[in-house]
Formats: structure tokens, C-alpha cells, sequence
């Protein structure tokens, strides 16, 4: 059976094409469910398009350089070794691209404008790889590329920050962990795994990134659930299946109640625990926007109630709505989450009672919500205890890991660095 690797993962904005900057695997080689396999450039930020599937690399359709459409398949993983290919197949011969500019992605704070490359002595690198060193604090000057032309890639600024002594690293910005750590994330309800790709960049290089999908949300199968424990347990078994003992867990909304719920089962080691404004810790949610966001078929009766997840709509990528649909439409999971919301937000209200599993956590922990939150309200906060740091963060919506991702992987990054 063949994974297809589609251009929909890489999700966000409106794009006609995307550009494929480079294939982290080669075809035959073994790949994890959420590695990246490829990364591609639209016009506003690199993504990093993860593996839908555990298996092999298979083979790709489209070479580094070269233009993709919008619905393309990229490649295909394969579940065995046996069926991996020789090489890339099917694609057309490699077609020189220009640099494509450097714009500031939708979802990134203001001040995280990038320099377009210029023929006047400006630095040229990819939106992803400024992102790595502005996190790191790593001086693109000082930084060799190995791309066309000289340009700075992700693997360029990587490995310029492991050159460096620890001691030169910036505990301001970022991940910088004292050993290998694993960081799980869980998306929340309606989302997938591309929920962090804005996020996901700023961790350092060394930190394994997990990124289960709940029941009936991306490529995760629907299960009859009614209970959160139920996406625990399935979440739980699916942590297992990928050898992991001990993480650090990041949850938000439905995925943050799942990351309390999890802390609870005690098969994996929590290392730390970041909620960013996680269901379970009052009665009251914006029943409308689930409604309306589930229900919506079209573009404009999606898009009101998309907006409602920011407190500013500027900050939603063009077209964001028509992406979401078409994702919808091709994984069929519409029906599940509709199901999924009647078993555990009842009559509008959240059927889950997660205070006490707060006040149980024994590691490192933090809760993050923004004050403008229309979708749960910031007044749940009340209910964290004096032992879990609280992070109100001012003029921000539901979502702060598209609103302000670089202050999400800082706050992940003090968790992570206080129980190593």
C-alpha cells in the first residue's frame, strides 16, 4: 500500500505553487510517521511537509527547484523496504527556478520580516532557515550557503549552531536542551499536525519532534469516543508504537484536556507539560464557533468562524478556508468530528473536568492564553495552581502558536531546559 505525499500537508496560505526546496530523504530510505520528508517554499515561508505514514520514501515526483501545483502528489512512502524505488520517477526534468522573494509568513509576528534576496550585498537564505537563526541567534553573515547562488538553508544554519560551544547559544530565543529530548504535540480540535509547523522550526535541531493526530483528525483513524481518556488511550498507543518512553508534551484546546488526560495514564514519562488554552478547566465554550466551524461547507460561511479563532483576522493566511475544505474533503474526516463534538461538548458545554489532573502535575508546567481567547474563555486560567506558571499573553486570540510562535517555542524551550 502507497502514502501519498500531497502538497495540501503543507497547508496555511493560498498558494497556486509551491517550490520544492529540497527532499530530506532519499528514495529507500526509512521515515517515521511526522519526519519531514520535503521541504517546499510558497511565496509568504518554507514549510517542512511531513511523513503521513511510517515506512519507506518510495518515490518522488518533483525535484529540488522545480514547481509544484496546488493537489499535486509529491511522492509516495511505501510499508516496505521491498518496494522503494531507485531514484525519483515520474517527474519532469529539473526547470531552473529564480529565488523566489523572502516575504514575512501570515502567521509570523511583524517583526519577523525577512530580506528579499538582493544583487547589493544582502544575505540570501530561505524564510525557514532565518527563522532558525533568528531563533538561535546565529548571524546569517557568518554562515555559508550551499544552496544555488550561495543561499542559506535550514541545513547550513543547523549546522552553524552545532558548531557552537553551548555556552555561545541564546537562552533568550528558542530550544536549547542539555540532551536529546522528545517534544510531543498535540493539535487541537479541527486542526492536524500542521497546527506547528510555525512552532515546530524554533525547537533546536537536536529535540525529536512527535506529532500524533487525534481520532478522526488528519490521517488518524475515527474512533468511538466518549470520554477524553479515549483520545488518551489512543494517543497513549500511539506514542508506544513509536518507541516513546519520555517526552515533553505540549497540548492545545481539545489537544491540551488529551495532554492532562495523558499525564494521568502513566505510561509515559512527562518530562513537562505546556497547555495553550486547554479545554477541561471550566464549563464554557463558544458552542457556536464549533457549530459553525464543523458544519461549514463553503468558503464564506468557513471563514467568519475562522477569524473568530484570532484576535486579528489579518493574521489568517489568504485562502486559509479553501485549504482547510479541501483537506477536509480528501481526508473525510468532517462526518468523525462532527460526532466527536457532540460526545464531548454536550449541549454546548465541555463535558470534561480536568482541574484536578492540574493540580496533580508534579514536573515542570506552564498554561498559556491569550487574553482575547473567543473560543474558551481566558477566565479558565483562574482554575491553574499557584505550582503551574501562568502566561497571559496580551492581544492574542485562541490560536498563539499562529499568532506568536517564536514566544510558544520560548516558553517550551524554559520547560524543557528546567527538567532536561
Amino acid at each position: 500500500m502507497l502514502h501519498p505525499i500531497t502538497i495540501e500537508a503543507a497547508g496555511g496560505e493560498y498558494m497556486d505553487s509551491v517550490v520544492i526546496v529540497e527532499w530530506t530523504v532519499k528514495p529507500g530510505e526509512k521515515v517515521t510517521t511526522g519526519d519531514t520528508v520535503v521541504v517546499v517554499e510558497t511565496a509568504k515561508a518554507a514549510t517542512e511537509v511531513p511523513a503521513p505514514h511510517d515506512g519507506y520514501l518510495v518515490e518522488t515526483f518533483f525535484a529540488p527547484g522545480e514547481e509544484a501545483p496546488v493537489g499535486a502528489l509529491l511522492g509516495n512512502i511505501g510499508e516496505t523496504p521491498e518496494a522503494a524505488g531507485s531514484g525519483d520517477s515520474g517527474g519532469a526534468p529539473a526547470r531552473p527556478v529564480a529565488a523566489p522573494s523572502e516575504t514575512v509568513s501570515a502567521l509570523a509576528p511583524a517583526s519577523t520580516s525577512s530580506a528579499a534576496p538582493s544583487p547589493h550585498g544582502r544575505t540570501v537564505a530561505t524564510p525557514l532557515a532565518r527563522r532558525i537563526a533568528r531563533a538561535g541567534g546565529i548571524d546569517l553573515r557568518t554562515v555559508k550557503g550551499s544552496g544555488p547562488g550561495g543561499r542559506i538553508k535550514r541545513r547550513d544554519v543547523e549546522a552553524v549552531a552545532k558548531a557552537r560551544p553551548s555556552a555561545d547559544a541564546s537562552p533568550a530565543v528558542g530550544v536549547r536542551p542539555t540532551a536529546a529530548a522528545t517534544v510531543v504535540f498535540l493539535h487541537g480540535f479541527g486542526a492536524d499536525r500542521a497546527a506547528w509547523r510555525l512552532v515546530a522550526p524554533l525547537l533546536d535541531p537536536g529535540v525529536r519532534v512527535v506529532m500524533p493526530e487525534l481520532p478522526g483528525h488528519g490521517s488518524a483513524p475515527a474512533l468511538e469516543v466518549s470520554r477524553i481518556d479515549d483520545i488518551a488511550r489512543a494517543i497513549d498507543d500511539e506514542l508506544a508504537a513509536q518507541g516513546v518512553e519520555e517526552a515533553h508534551l505540549v497540548g492545545h484546546s481539545l489537544g491540551g484536556a488529551a495532554a492532562l488526560a495523558l499525564s494521568q495514564i502513566g505510561r509515559v514519562r512527562i518530562r513537562s507539560l505546556c497547555l495553550i488554552a486547554p479545554g477541561g478547566l471550566g464549563p464554557e465554550i463558544n458552542s457556536a464557533f464549533l457549530n459553525g466551524f464543523t458544519q461549514a461547507t463553503r468558503e464564506d460561511s468557513l471563514r467568519p468562524w475562522l477569524e473568530k479563532m484570532v484576535a486579528d483576522p489579518a493574521r489568517l493566511p489568504d485562502g486559509f478556508a479553501g485549504t482547510l475544505l479541501r483537506q477536509r474533503e480528501r481526508s473525510g474526516t468532517q462526518a468523525a468530528q462532527a460526532r466527536l463534538l457532540e460526545a464531548l461538548f454536550p449541549d454546548g458545554t465541555q463535558g470534561m473536568r480536568l482541574g484536578a489532573a492540574l493540580d496533580a502535575v508534579r514536573v515542570p508546567a506552564k498554561v498559556l492564553w491569550g487574553t482575547k481567547d473567543a473560543v474558551i474563555p481566558c477566565s479558565h486560567a483562574s482554575a491553574v495552581p499557584g505550582t503551574v506558571a501562568l502566561h497571559l499573553l496580551r492581544d492574542v486570540g485562541h490560536v498563539p502558536q499562529l499568532e506568536c510562535p517564536e514566544i510558544v517555542a520560548r516558553l517550551i524551550g524554559e520547560l524543557i531546559r528546567s527538567n532536561p
